[in-house]
């Protein structure tokens, strides 16, 4: 019987979601510890899961295959690289979470096949159900289209850039190559043409964050329409929705011999019955299913491909490294394109209720 690799969880904070994975116990990996400074968040938590709490890589024990590096990296102010290194050293293979530099990420997995181990950037977003749906479906369509998506309109923020180009990218495919060009600004986004060979797609990216709290404040995270002759896909955010929006097209609409009640039922008015919009995913949920369920769900299957790569098995296309080297380049290029982003000093959001007058008034707080 195959013996299932123990992971550890480098990072306390974003790690949770990670440790959030091993909530139901999974048949090829084993959570085997946290590596974190000591602070009582990564105390309870390892308290909470049952396993021990290293404080140094040189206190892991000899056993660990996986290590999820959930630790900034350095191009973004944080340490994670040198964790990573030290790890790979230690012939433990490691998946990052992102954001990472093409020039890093070049270095590590140079470093991992010198120490004949595995390493790959975790982007999140790509993993998670409504992610895959969005890739599978814009495959779908590509295929019976015979052309990737011709247009479409991306909006996110700094802080999801370097995630929503890894959805952009998959959901291309491997011809999915793009240059991009500034066209202006707005107030709170700079505009850019992501132009390829099969058409444009236009993004806007948020032009400021919150120095004081970089991970709040996104206008929007990840909200992708990617459109065809025949209509389009769109994501509505992180987790879904998901949407088919057919063209709508009338055969015989200029034939003033019938009105519309006579044709409905007839083959020319078949479009009449079709639905206006498709739902391809949805799965309404709480904020707290988002971090102890969807995004943990994510990051096993993650898990699950990069131990596919660690048996010498064909993986997913988000974790080959051609693909991880154009995600990490592209993301480079559009920072380097658009500058620093404005530092503002923002406050909470104000919670927004409906009221709803149907046959039921009712009132949703958000």
């Amino acid at each position: 019987m195959k013996s299932r690799k123990k992971v550890i969880i480098v990072g306390a904070k974003f790690g949770e979601l990670y440790l959030n994975a091993f909530i139901e116990s999974h048949p090829d990996l084993e959570l085997a510890g946290i590596l974190s400074q000591g602070s009582l968040r990564s105390k309870n938590l390892a308290t909470a899961f049952g396993i021990p709490l290293y404080e140094k890589v040189s206190q892991l024990p000899q056993d660990i295959a996986i290590a999820c590096v959930v630790v900034r990296a350095s191009v973004i102010g944080g340490g994670g690289n040198v964790l990573v290194e030290e790890l790979l050293k230690r012939h433990i293979h490691v998946l990052q979470e992102h954001p990472v530099s093409a020039k890093e990420l070049q270095r590590h997995h140079a470093l991992a096949e010198q120490c004949g181990v595995q390493y790959r950037v975790n982007s999140f977003y790509s993993s998670s159900q409504a992610g895959q749906t969005m890739i599978s479906s814009a495959q779908q369509v590509s295929l019976q289209m015979r052309q990737p998506a011709s247009y479409g309109n991306i909006t996110t923020s700094r802080q999801l850039l370097y995630s929503t180009l890894d959805l952009l990218l998959l959901a291309l495919g491997r011809d999915g190559k793009i240059q991009p060009i500034k066209l202006g600004k707005q107030h709170l986004f700079d505009l850019i043409s992501l132009q390829s060979p099969h058409g444009d797609y236009l993004l806007q990216l948020q032009n400021y964050l919150d120095p004081q709290d970089p991970d709040m404040h996104s206008l929007a995270m990840h909200r992708l329409m990617l459109g065809w002759e025949s209509g389009y896909l769109s994501m509505v955010d992180s987790y879904g929705p998901i949407h088919w929006t057919p063209a709508l097209h009338a055969e015989k609409h200029q034939n003033n011999q019938q009105s519309l009640y006579q044709v409905v039922s007839l083959a020319e008015g078949d479009y009449l019955n079709q639905p206006t919009t498709q739902t391809l995913y949805d799965q309404p949920c709480l904020v707290k299913d988002l971090f102890e369920e969807f995004g943990p769900e994510g990051v096993c299957n993650t898990l699950e491909q990069f131990c596919r790569l660690i048996d010498g098995q064909d993986t997913a296309p988000l974790l080959l490294i051609c693909h991880q080297l154009k995600v990490a380049q592209l993301w480079e290029d559009m920072l380097t394109l658009c500058g620093q982003p404005q530092e503002r000093t923002m406050t909470p959001p104000p919670r927004i209720s409906f009221r709803f007058n149907r046959a039921v008034t009712k009132e949703v707080e958000i």
